[in-house]
């Protein structure tokens, strides 16, 4: 058999259309900001957490996704649907929930469903992973560090929790769930290993943006033959298809030996690392082209409108298309028009005698900035807490307080200057090596020379020994 899979987002142009207010506040922000003691919504709470939001057991306005898969995990672009809809969830799950029912068989038997998810998800990986993605190109990425603060009434302070988790879209299906062929998944102690429910929506959600991408492609070529008077509406959609070139290998030869170097030796956290140079800036066109990095044809993002305005703009820009084209078919079905429908709502007055009418393209660019400005205010935030973090565990230690590290490359030869990578708080950092030469892979234990969360300073300085009230038996990190 084979399945259709289906994706809903939030319908929230329905909420914020073209010229309303709550439009502009969406423009101005730009993004909602994830910060360590909060979360600033791009919108007004109670709209994205309430109003715009798919809640169980209520109608909900929503775009959806149909599609369909080959055996290989290659979209049917045929099979693609996209349609306005009304849904109403009557069993809504968290992540924890679906692992249990998976790990417990549930998943596979009275809830089939999330079990065929799975597979299909699964498949999705393996699919971009043959067709070079990064995941397959870095199988073993490097965990980062994410950071809580909540704060305590009765303490009168903020309780700061830290938890090392792999990115979702990251590695060769490396989950809690297994299924992965290259090595064992719990490869970091510290780690936590992306989890079949968190591969299952990641790769519904990369797979919607290929799809959506795909769908657009057919549409042009289908609006060319459709449309043939000058009383019809010109229906075309330009789409910001995300770009990313391929790495330059061959000029790059002698760096691409010591990145497979690294990978043959087993250094996995420094094979990452070094990775990274190879990766090209991805840009945005309305022609589509293959994004190298998730390893497929076109990818347009469009799965977070509440909480990003460019997914938004094309919740817009798809909205006011089909509009346009139930448009020209009544037209051509010499049906009225209903009075209710104006100019904003499909981008374009209704056609006039043998006048072609001009759309009003979206601007994509549109509050570009805002969300380029509000990544160094997440990135300090995140910093500062950590440090935070990190400057309460020095302040309560009666002993040396000592983390285990790996050295994952040099940046600097002359002053010896490194990026090693701390297990226990998922951080990356900079480090003078007080024994001069290190190499790649080589374990240290460090201890915390000075902090200062506020100027964001974090100096580690070599530990006397591999001891103290933080200290691991050396074999519990992964080989380097």
């Amino acid at each position: 058999a084979r399945y259709r899979y289906w994706i809903h987002i939030a319908d929230v142009d329905r909420y914020a259309p073209r010229g309303s207010k709550l439009l502009n506040v969406a423009e101005r922000r730009g993004t909602s900001l994830y910060l360590p003691t909060m979360t600033l919504c791009m919108f007004p709470p109670n709209m994205s957490s309430e109003i715009m939001s798919l809640h169980a057991y209520e109608d909900k306005y929503a775009l959806s996704l149909g599609v369909e898969l080959n055996e290989d995990g290659s979209i049917i672009p045929s099979s693609v649907i996209l349609t306005p809809s009304v849904i109403n969830v009557d069993y809504r799950l968290t992540y924890d929930q679906v692992d249990e029912m998976l790990d417990e068989g549930v998943g596979y038997a009275e809830e089939w469903q999330l079990g065929a998810l799975l597979a299909a998800a699964t498949k999705r990986r393996s699919h971009r992973v043959n067709r070079g993605s990064t995941e397959g190109m870095v199988p073993f990425p490097i965990p980062n560090g994410m950071v809580t603060a909540n704060y305590d009434e009765k303490l009168g302070d903020y309780d700061i929790s830290l938890k090392i988790e792999t990115t979702h879209n990251s590695g060769a299906n490396i989950t809690t769930g297994g299924g992965d062929d290259i090595c064992d998944a719990h490869y970091d102690p510290y780690c936590t290993p992306v989890s079949s429910s968190q591969l299952i929506v990641t790769e519904m959600m990369i797979m919607a943006g290929e799809a959506i991408g795909k769908w657009q492609m057919q549409q042009a070529t289908q609006e060319e033959n459709d449309i043939d008077d000058a009383t019809q509406l010109t229906n075309e959609l330009k789409l910001p298809f995300r770009r990313q070139p391929a790495p330059d290998f061959k000029s790059r030869n002698a760096e691409k030996r010591q990145m497979d170097f690294l990978y043959e030796m087993g250094k996995r956290y420094p094979h990452a690392w070094y990775a990274r140079r190879f990766f090209n800036k991805v840009n945005v066109s309305e022609e589509p082209g293959p994004h190298f990095g998730m390893g497929l044809d076109c990818y347009v993002q469009w799965s977070s409108p509440i909480r990003r305005i460019t997914d938004l703009q094309v919740h817009a820009a798809l909205k006011r298309y089909l509009r346009r084209k139930r448009v020209n078919e009544m037209l051509r079905d010499g049906k009225t028009i209903p009075s209710s429908i104006s100019k904003m709502d499909l981008g374009c007055e209704l056609p006039k005698e043998n006048r072609r009418q001009e759309i009003d393209s979206i601007d994509y660019t549109s509050g570009l900035g805002m969300i380029f400005a509000g990544r160094p205010i997440q990135s300090s935030s995140s910093n500062y807490w950590l440090f935070e973090y990190i400057r309460r565990l020095v302040s309560s230690s009666d002993e040396e307080l000592m983390f285990e590290s790996v050295v994952l490359g040099c940046i600097n030869q002359d002053r010896f200057q490194y990026i090693v990578y701390i297990y226990e708080l998922g951080l990356e950092h900079r480090y003078l090596s007080e024994a001069g030469k290190l190499e790649e892979g080589k374990k240290l234990w460090l201890k915390v020379a000075s902090v200062n969360p506020k100027m964001e300073l974090l100096k580690f300085s070599l530990a006397s020994k591999s001891g103290g009230i933080h200290a691991k038996p050396m074999s519990s990190a992964p080989a380097a």
